[in-house]
């Protein structure tokens, strides 16, 4: 089972990244391919963990509608300074904020979010706020029993040219985390998401694919 830090925990960390975070908007070959996912249907997107908006400022380029949830104060701040576009900023907790959104979004965006809480309850939880016909994306970390080889792949999923201050602050953050093997992603899938499509990626990641009949 994943090492789970507490709320107080990610919400500080991710504070203090916020105001790190370079300027220029650039995504991942990860973020990219997922972001080729999307729904036909593009009427309101949810993105849970926007950090500071990168994802969501695309997804806006995409849906009629789109509402960004962080859990840090910080990054919400960021994100509402750095975009221009009529994206809706809210920071609230992932939980309270689905259960009281049920069959709300025709896709529902995670990145690199969903290894600080329990994966199946989320997944559950995500499936319940998709109208039918949604579509839910998730990217995320697999595991690396070595914690020596866990830290040097946590670094290497940064880019060589982040900033140093930015590249200490997410050693910091990810030092002591564990993480789901793609066996326990595929097995919290099968039980929340019926036929969903799992897939494990380079540098450590998983994707999901869900489409809500």
């Amino acid at each position: 089972m994943p090492t789970i830090s507490s709320s107080n925990e990610i919400r500080s960390d991710f504070d203090a990244i916020a105001t790190l975070m370079p300027e220029r908007d650039r995504l991942g070959p990860h973020e990219a391919w997922l972001l080729r996912q999307l729904p036909a249907r593009r009427g309101t997107a949810l993105e849970i963990g926007c950090g500071v908006g990168h994802v969501a400022r695309r997804l806006a380029g995409a849906f009629d509608h789109v509402l960004a949830i962080d859990l840090s104060p910080g990054m919400i701040d960021e994100a509402k300074r750095r975009t221009s576009s009529s994206i809706e900023f809210v920071c609230a907790d992932m939980f309270d904020w689905l259960r009281s959104h049920a069959d709300t979004y025709d896709c529902i965006v995670t990145i690199g979010t969903l290894h600080h809480v329990d994966l199946g309850e989320a997944l559950r939880e995500m499936a319940l706020a998709l109208k039918p016909g949604g579509r839910l994306l998730v990217l995320d970390l697999l595991s690396r029993r070595n914690p020596v080889v866990n830290a040097v792949a946590f670094a290497l999923g940064l880019r060589l040219t982040t900033p140093w201050r930015l590249r200490r602050a997410y050693w910091r953050h990810g030092r002591n985390e564990t993480y789901l093997t793609i066996g326990e992603v595929e097995r919290a899938a099968r039980e929340q998401l019926p036929g969903a499509h799992v897939r494990a990626h380079l540098l450590f990641r998983y994707s999901i694919i869900w489409d809500k009949g």
